[in-house]
């Protein structure tokens, strides 16, 4: 029974990723079905202040980008980071022993084109990076793990770049099996890194890691079963956010974490009654200016679970839902904000007038969430905004198979 269960899971959450298309999106991580009631109730509620900019200016565009393993089918791009015009990563997976049993894989954006930077050769089945940062040219983090699909066993994985080469740092696997999905860094020695971890072969916590340079601090969660984090969004060493969801069926809910410099507590979150919020990526300008985004799921009438697109905004003293305007099945899977004005978020799901999905770049303007149309050739999974002018967005493609990066620049 439990390799049943357990063999379920992987299969929604972990080895499907890699198959993707405009229809069937398969993201990073799938939270476990949620029982709960299938109707759903959304309450509209005020949106932040901030000065109302005029319509985004510029364009979106596919650059191309670097295929590893013997074959396109399985590469995939997870999440990306910039630093400027001319230095910008993403990471993912390659295939490896196949399409679906994968290798690391790390991207660099030189200011003309795409390469890919080897990464240490893990010895196990699959491997995968889901989550970079950057703090500077020399000193760059990615987290995800490793695994083999034939049991509950993977390993955390953490990688630095030094400027010149990508090395693995050993990092603690507290559970039976631990899986990284976010990273952040505020210095060497001020490091991040989320997921969750099997605790048996049932129970599932948070993962939370510390780096301070020499090495790694875990953290207790076995308050909040059933979990998962995403993402971290470290702004300062004092204001660190990390954000997921936890909870057994029929109580589970948002979660949204907060690290002061000393302690690490949950904070309140917006409810919505008939369903569950799952949060999948956070960012932030300031300590009262901080973006949560994910999604809303519940069983529709006709039985299947539906997907509801939902952005959070952070004011220093309270959360507070922000209508998004996504329609059908929708979701936002990852936020980048440069300005109270100037927020990206990418994601699936209906624009009005648009009769069907789309692959979304959503931007914050300071009032509304809006569209800016791109070229719709592949699946987004990250963001990275990098100035007013310029942001990049990562994929796997659906109109050619391996890596999709699109370019957001102003003529």
């Amino acid at each position: 029974m439990r390799h049943e269960v357990w063999q379920w899971i992987r299969l929604t959450n972990l080895t499907l990723i890699k198959n993707s298309s405009l229809k069937q999106t398969i993201r990073r991580m799938m939270p476990l079905p949620l029982l709960l009631a299938c109707v759903a109730t959304v309450t509209v509620v005020a949106q932040p202040a901030g000065a109302q900019t005029a319509p985004v200016i510029g364009t979106w565009k596919v650059v191309a980008s670097p295929n590893g393993g013997t074959q396109s089918a399985g590469n995939i791009l997870l999440a990306t980071a910039a630093l400027s015009s001319t230095d910008a990563w993403a990471v993912g997976a390659e295939p490896h022993q196949s399409q679906f049993l994968t290798a690391t894989l790390a991207e660099h954006w030189d200011g003309t084109q795409w390469s890919i930077i080897p990464t240490p050769l893990i010895s196990t089945p699959t491997a995968q990076l889901n989550s970079i940062a950057v703090i500077n040219s020399s000193d760059i983090w990615a987290a995800g793990y490793s695994d083999d699909p034939n049991c509950l066993c993977g390993k955390t994985v953490v990688e630095h770049w030094s400027g010149s080469s990508w090395t693995r740092l050993t990092t603690p696997n507290p559970g039976v099996a631990d899986y990284l999905t976010g990273i952040a860094a505020i210095s060497s020695t001020d490091v991040w890194a989320v997921g969750y971890e099997w605790i048996s072969n049932f129970t599932e916590l948070p993962l939370l890691l510390h780096y301070n340079g020499t090495a790694w601090k875990t953290f207790n969660t076995s308050q909040l079963q059933f979990g998962q984090v995403s993402a971290v969004f470290a702004r300062a060493t004092n204001d660190v956010w990390a954000v997921g969801w936890t909870g057994q069926l029929p109580n589970v809910s948002a979660l949204a974490l907060h690290w002061n410099g000393t302690t690490l507590t949950r904070v309140a979150f917006p409810t919505e009654a008939g369903g569950s919020i799952v949060l999948k990526s956070a960012s932030g300008v300031a300590t009262n200016d901080v973006w949560a985004v994910g999604n809303y799921e519940f069983f529709g009438l006709n039985g299947n679970l539906e997907l509801s697109a939902r952005s959070y905004h952070w004011n220093g003293s309270h959360w507070t839902a922000v209508p998004v305007g996504l329609g059908g099945y929708s979701f936002l899977d990852s936020v980048s904000a440069l300005a109270t004005d100037d927020v990206w978020a990418v994601g699936e799901g209906m624009v009005f007038p648009q009769p069907s999905e789309l692959q979304v770049t959503f931007h914050w303007d300071g009032t509304k969430w809006s569209n800016v149309p791109n070229p719709e050739q592949g699946v987004l999974n990250g963001i990275s905004a990098l100035s007013t002018n310029e942001a990049w967005a990562v994929g796997d493609g659906f109109t050619t198979p391996g890596t999709y990066t699109l370019h957001f620049t102003v003529p």
